[in-house]
């Protein structure tokens, strides 16, 4: 009786340990089964390549180890959607009006043409609200003047998140070893670059007994060109406050001997004749694959990357950048663009624009920073006695892949080439900082950064830069037409249009300089 007394205690105890047990599991979902995990959330992201060569060259990104890791850190079921480098805006038209949107949209700002018209029309959230309750980073770190930028907000309500653009000017590259080869210092002023340019055509630098230099180039619409414009203050698609107006430099009188300037290089073959209608692969085979060209601009980023790629073609080549040409008013350089860089909008499609902005927030934090600038642990750098030990690339190959975590995956934050330590570890970094040097100590203003485009300028985009002003900018260059077709054009792009341009650039620069 005792033992029957005794196993029914035991049973009863051993009951409760089992109910208590379970109470401490997964609690059963409405069909009994045990509730699963929460999911990391999905995020699908639209992006451009970036002409990145590992990124344009993947089989299928969703599968690349370093986005499989940022998929792990950011703690999310990330999908990507690349949209080509060459395309990007076409493609993004495109896209825009198909209405398949991702939740995640990079581009260029809200008040670009492409992207103007579905702002207009509440295809994205209203930012406001949502970066004060799950944004703290982005409103810590990123700029006032960022936030304020018609760029990313209208009328006070931000619709887009701004990435950081570190470099905001192209600089001049130049073959050192074309100048040493021919005993020519650095060039300074407008008529000692025009002189080497001129050494570039008729003294055979490359040594190969022809005539096949091309000692200055670039690519279509003076893309990676505007350097001698820079030299007479009126960057192409720049403005100028002057006379209590705002106005474009194409129309400005010193346009006229910017012109001069391009039409004598042109006549004397010191620029590519095919600037007009080159593309970007075109120009790219001229300087690194047949290592033919004396002089261009670009991002003064990565100078290494030049040099390792024009070295190709030619072991011996050495690269160097230096100040633009002064003018008449001695300074120069490109054009200043914005501090901004790609911006990032979440489309109303997206159910969960929460966790949008979660995301985005997580690229400031210090797991973020230290996978963007040094990758994978054990393949990009290994931790000695607690220290990143980076394996720094050193072949082209190495630098199309690291540029896979220093710039395709930095949707937001600071660049890495803030990150001192890192950048005093690089191979050829006395070259790199030599460029960002140069970069940071000229360019010239844009008065009109940051400017819609105006109701004439949409309903008339022939008044733009593309349009009137490049056709009589090619004719009088390429001699069809006289220098002085130059005033005519002036006149008639007024009278079409640009009085009105003119009045509206000028109402809102007012607005936004009040004192």
């Amino acid at each position: 009786m005792k033992n029957t007394k005794l196993k029914t205690a035991i049973c009863m105890v051993a009951a409760i340990g089992m109910i208590i047990g379970c109470s401490n599991q997964s609690e059963p979902g409405a069909n009994g089964k045990a509730a699963e995990p929460a999911k990391n959330p999905t995020i699908k992201v639209a992006l451009g390549t970036r002409g990145i060569p590992y990124v344009e060259g993947s089989s299928n990104i969703n599968e690349d180890k370093y986005v499989k890791k940022l998929r792990e850190l950011s703690k999310t079921d990330l999908k990507l959607e690349l949209i080509p480098h060459r395309e990007f805006n076409q493609k993004l038209t495109l896209l825009l009006a198909g209405g398949d949107l991702p939740d995640i949209l990079q581009h260029n700002g809200i008040n670009t043409p492409e992207v103007a018209p579905a702002v207009n029309n509440g295809a994205f959230y209203e930012l406001n609200d949502l970066l004060q309750k799950f944004g703290p980073n982005l409103l810590k770190r990123i700029p006032k003047e960022s936030w304020d930028s018609s760029a990313i907000s209208k009328n006070g309500k931000i619709y887009a998140i701004p990435s950081e653009n570190y470099v905001r000017n192209s600089v001049v590259y130049v073959r050192k070893d074309w100048l040493e080869k021919l005993n020519i210092a650095v060039p300074k002023t407008i008529d000692e670059y025009v002189a080497m340019l001129k050494a570039f055509k008729e003294k055979d630098p490359n040594g190969n007994g022809k005539p096949d230099e091309i000692p200055f180039s670039g690519r279509q619409n003076f893309a990676f060109s505007d350097v001698f414009f820079g030299a007479y203050d009126v960057i192409p698609d720049g403005w100028k406050y002057e006379n209590n107006q705002l106005v474009p430099n194409f129309i400005r009188p010193q346009m006229k001997q910017a012109l001069e300037l391009h039409r004598m290089m042109y006549k004397e073959q010191l620029m590519d004749n095919e600037i007009f209608v080159q593309q970007g692969k075109d120009w790219d085979a001229k300087i690194k694959g047949a290592a033919r060209v004396g002089m261009w601009l670009h991002d003064p980023s990565y100078p290494d990357k030049w040099q390792s790629e024009v070295r190709q073609s030619e072991p011996k080549a050495e690269l160097i950048n230096i100040p633009s040409p002064t003018g008449p008013d001695g300074k120069g350089g490109s054009g200043l663009g914005s501090a901004i860089g790609n911006v990032w909008s979440i489309p109303k499609s997206n159910k969960n624009p929460e966790e949008a902005i979660k995301f985005l927030n997580w690229f400031y934090s210090d797991e973020a920073q230290k996978f963007l600038d040094y990758g994978l642990e054990g393949e990009d750098y290994t931790v000695e006695n607690g220290k990143i030990k980076y394996k720094y690339a050193t072949t082209v190959d190495d630098i199309n892949k690291e540029n896979m975590h220093l710039m395709f995956m930095r949707f937001v934050g600071p660049s890495y080439l803030a990150n001192e330590e890192f950048m005093k570890g690089r191979k050829d970094s006395d070259l790199i900082l030599n460029a960002l040097k140069v970069a940071n100590s000229e360019g010239r203003k844009n008065d009109g950064l940051g400017m819609e485009l105006s109701p004439t300028m949409q309903t008339k985009p022939e008044l733009g830069k593309n349009g009137l002003w490049m056709e009589t900018a090619a004719k009088i260059i390429t001699g069809k037409d006289p220098i002085d077709s130059f005033d005519k054009f002036v006149e008639d792009w007024k009278k079409r249009g640009g009085d009105q341009i003119i009045k509206d650039a000028t109402d809102w620069y007012n607005s936004v300089n009040k004192k």
